[in-house]
């Protein structure tokens, strides 16, 4: 069945809470409900009433085990129960000696009496502390003071068996965090899923979603925060399924979602499209409003994988496919990804070897001062040169060493080989050059960051002053003020710090103020082709003039050719880098383009 957009806006509304109804459960599953539940009426008996007229009833109903007796206002005053008047009937001459005897007499003055809202749990602590007898007998149950019927103990017994019959099982299926269906659950249905696309000859769609960046936020802004995210995210992606649909966590900031009755792709397409655009809305944690995306991959049944496993499988390759490409995207399944992945297993595995083997190396390019024309610093690169693969790129091997946690320990690294070479220059007569290192989101909120600075730059003897950190808009944004003090901090040791890639991030000026920063970079896609965009020019203008007020210097990336050299210097950016000047070089390359272009000066 195809679906078009006007059914899935109906369809959309009607399934607002389609899978928090799990969530309510899951949060009620501890709580009981009233004895009302539990409410048999008994025809009661007056206090004046005879105890043989109450024996024949006994006699008649032998499933009664106890009557309720009453007073002329409708109030339970006792209780007889079946054991007791049959003790006293059956033993010789009873009924000739007490026949004429009212009940009032024989009855049990000490009953069980709750009001009908009364929970049943405590309920039956009540019958726990007064002893096992009225799980027999029941209890008297009253609305607004007057009797309105009794429950067995029995029934109370059963409803607390089912009870947490109950909370056994949405334990067991349902994740505790986001109310969602867990792993468990979220197999069984994707397998009856499937049986039903068989039977009705359609699709279904299996989409792998993971936060993108969770781990750093969650590191950053505090697990208590990351908990509220998972809720937040979870709900609206509930909201925005179809009541056919299955939203299920799997785990972190795993999520999937199943999509019944797809008539084509394009239908997965529209819908996944809908769901990121909510995705994006600004999500409010505290006194902190941020923003997220998500990376999606999705997979078709049986297009893409005829069993669960093969389904899930190739779900997961296109999600992660979407993360090599920059996130924030839904990619389906393509014949070929499975490989990409293979290979993305493989490099993690070959990562983890490559510093031990002498694979990484670090190149510099220049930094020009445009107003004098000479070179007045450099900025660190990471390379990777694989024995058997060649060269890999940075935008291919940095995301694998954050997500696994690597970049610690390869940005130690970067520090001390780029300070090293830094003081090395200087022995062979080169001038004091600023040393730009960029620093991960990663390591920068490692706890062991700032005093890894302190000990490399006391063990090295180097002038902190050379040395100036990169960290992007987002790094020192998220958590700002835990930022402002981490950077001060830096900034006391005697170190530079700038914004690289500025002008792609989210940055708050007010923020921006607060930063002890000392530099911005313009990112190079502002400055790529310039002088055909006068868009980007405005951008590049309106940066130069914010570090300007802000009394910060600037840097433009990425120069490539003379007309975007121009166009820069005309508005008066203090200093460039790019492939106009010099690309990337290693070190011995770079002493001799120094001792080269500083004859021309």
């Amino acid at each position: 069945m195809t679906i078009h957009n006007e059914s899935f806006d109906t369809a959309l509304s009607q399934a607002k809470n389609q899978n928090f109804q799990f969530k309510l459960a899951n949060q009620n599953a501890g709580k009981a409900g009233t004895v009302r539940t539990l409410l048999h009426y008994v025809e009661p008996v007056l206090l004046n009433q005879g105890c043989l007229e109450v024996l024949d009833r006994f006699i008649k109903n032998q499933e009664l085990q106890a009557i309720t007796v009453i007073d002329s206002n409708r109030q339970a005053v006792g209780i007889i129960d079946r054991s007791k008047i049959s003790d006293i009937f059956l033993k010789p001459f009873s009924r000739d000696l007490l026949g004429k005897k009212q009940i009032s007499e024989l009855m049990d003055i000490d009953p069980i009496i709750v009001d009908i809202k009364a929970s049943i749990d405590d309920v039956a602590q009540i019958i726990i502390d007064s002893g096992m007898r009225h799980m027999v007998n029941g209890f008297v149950i009253q609305e607004n003071g007057r009797y309105a019927g009794m429950a067995t103990g029995l029934s109370l017994l059963e409803e607390i068996t089912h009870r947490k019959q109950r909370e056994l099982f949405v334990l067991a299926h349902h994740d505790q965090l986001t109310g969602l269906p867990n792993r468990l659950l979220f197999k069984d249905r994707l397998l009856q899923a499937c049986q039903h696309a068989d039977r009705n000859n359609t699709l279904l769609a299996l989409i792998f979603v993971d936060i993108d960046r969770f781990k750093f936020i969650n590191d950053s802004m505090g697990h208590s925060s990351g908990d509220c995210l998972l809720q937040f995210f979870a709900e609206r992606l509930s909201k925005n399924v179809r009541l056919s649909d299955t939203v299920a966590r799997l785990g972190g900031d795993e999520f999937v979602i199943i999509l019944q009755n797809i008539g084509n792709e394009k239908d997965v397409n529209f819908i996944v499209a809908n769901i990121l655009e909510h995705i994006r809305l600004p999500i409010s944690l505290y006194d902190h409003s941020i923003q997220v995306t998500a990376s999606m991959g999705g997979a078709l049944y049986p297009q893409h994988g005829k069993s669960v496993d093969d389904l899930i499988y190739k779900a997961d390759i296109a999600m992660y496919e979407v993360k090599q490409r920059g996130r924030d995207s839904f990619q389906m399944f393509m014949p070929g990804m499975e490989n990409k992945t293979k290979e993305r297993v493989s490099l993690e595995a070959q990562l983890r070897l490559a510093m031990a083997q002498g694979e990484l190396s670090l190149c510099y390019q220049p930094q020009i001062d445009l107003q004098r024309g000479r070179m007045i610093g450099v900025e660190a690169l990471l390379r990777w040169q694989h024995p058997a693969l060649g060269y890999i790129s940075p935008v291919t091997f940095i995301p694998i060493a954050e997500e696994t946690g690597l970049i610690i320990q390869i940005g130690e690294w970067v520090l001390r080989e780029a300070i090293q070479q830094h003081i090395h220059w200087i022995e062979q007569g080169l001038p004091s050059l600023r040393m730009a290192i960029n620093i991960s989101a990663v390591q920068f909120q490692h706890d062991g960051f700032l005093p890894l600075i302190k000990q490399i730059i006391e063990e090295s003897h180097v002038d902190p002053t050379y040395l100036e950190l990169e960290l992007t808009e987002s790094v020192v944004m998220i958590h700002a003020e835990r930022a402002i003090e981490k950077l001060t901090a830096l900034r006391v040791l005697g170190l530079k710090l700038a914004i690289d890639d500025f002008g792609t991030g989210y940055s708050s000026l007010n923020y921006l103020r607060k930063f002890p920063i000392d530099r911005i970079k313009i990112d190079q896609s502002f400055v790529r082709g310039i002088k055909n965009t006068p868009a980007n020019e405005a951008i590049v203008k309106a940066i130069i003039a914010l570090g300007e007020s802000l009394g910060l210097e600037t840097l433009a990336e990425g120069v490539e050719n003379i007309e975007e050299l121009e166009c820069i210097s005309s508005h008066h950016c203090m200093e460039a880098q790019g492939y106009h000047f010099a690309k990337a070089l290693k070190a011995d390359d770079l002493v001799a383009w120094f001792h080269a272009n500083s004859d021309r000066h």
